[in-house]
């Protein structure tokens, strides 16, 4: 009798600890393995996280990023990248391209739409003949402080590369040029030609387009704060530009 209580016992502890082995190596695969690492979520980026040229003859060339968010040849950038100010006047330039990461020539795309206080613009690409993979859509509307972020976007126009940080603050409201933002926060690095890029999350999926820095009172760029506009804001002005 006493043996087979003993059995029971043995089998109890073997199964708990089974269990216990199984639960900790499930938590091991979603939480580090399934989690991409920086390397990955940048190699995932490359084909749809594009550099962005903007010309006209009068005033030269200027670059940004922007981000495919349709198979379509959809793309989306800063409002602030497709126009320069002149003599007072804010105008749009005359050509726009973009360039993949494994291209060397650019490729002509049109601008559809611009909203300045939105600081988002549409570009489109002529896809028809491009095997195009849009970037995964992600949700900005349950971002948490301290969350794992990347910016990936054409850094001093050097081509695409990737900083790391966090977000500081998932929503706030921020006056910028005159203009009242909801933005989210980030501690993270951004420099010029970063306009219009990708801000992500751990999975790789867009959670905002990087937007603009601010300055201290004596009128230095800040660094290593950035603020990015919503996904969800941009891809409903994309939706409105479709129609």
């Amino acid at each position: 009798m006493k043996a087979n209580v003993l059995k029971s016992k043995n089998k109890i502890v073997a199964f708990v600890f089974i269990l216990i082995i199984s639960i900790t190596f499930a938590i091991v695969y979603f939480v580090v393995i399934r989690t991409p690492s920086a390397k990955k979520v940048f190699n995932d980026s490359i084909n749809n996280v594009v550099e962005l040229k903007a010309s006209s003859e009068s005033v030269g060339e200027s670059f940004g990023t922007a981000v495919l968010v349709n198979k379509d040849g959809t793309l989306i950038t800063n409002a602030h990248v497709v126009m320069y100010s002149r003599l007072g006047q804010l105008n749009t330039f005359e050509e726009y391209e973009i360039r993949f990461s494994d291209e060397e020539i650019y490729r002509a795309v049109e601008l559809l739409k611009y909203d300045e206080n939105l600081d988002l613009a549409v570009l489109k690409l002529d896809a028809e003949k491009l095997k195009l993979k849009p970037i995964s859509i992600g949700d900005s509307s349950n971002l948490k402080h301290g969350q794992k972020v990347y910016a990936i976007g054409n850094a001093m126009n050097y081509g695409i590369s990737i900083t790391e940080g966090i977000i500081s603050n998932p929503l706030i409201e921020i006056s910028y040029e005159d203009v009242l933002r909801k933005v989210i926060q980030c501690d993270i690095v951004i420099n010029e030609g970063n306009s219009g890029g990708a801000l992500l999350n751990e999975r790789g999926q867009l959670i905002g387009i990087t937007t603009f820095r601010i300055k201290d009172n004596r009128g230095n760029t800040v660094y290593g704060l950035g603020f990015c506009v919503p996904v969800d804001s941009a891809i409903e002005y994309v939706i409105k530009a479709k129609r």
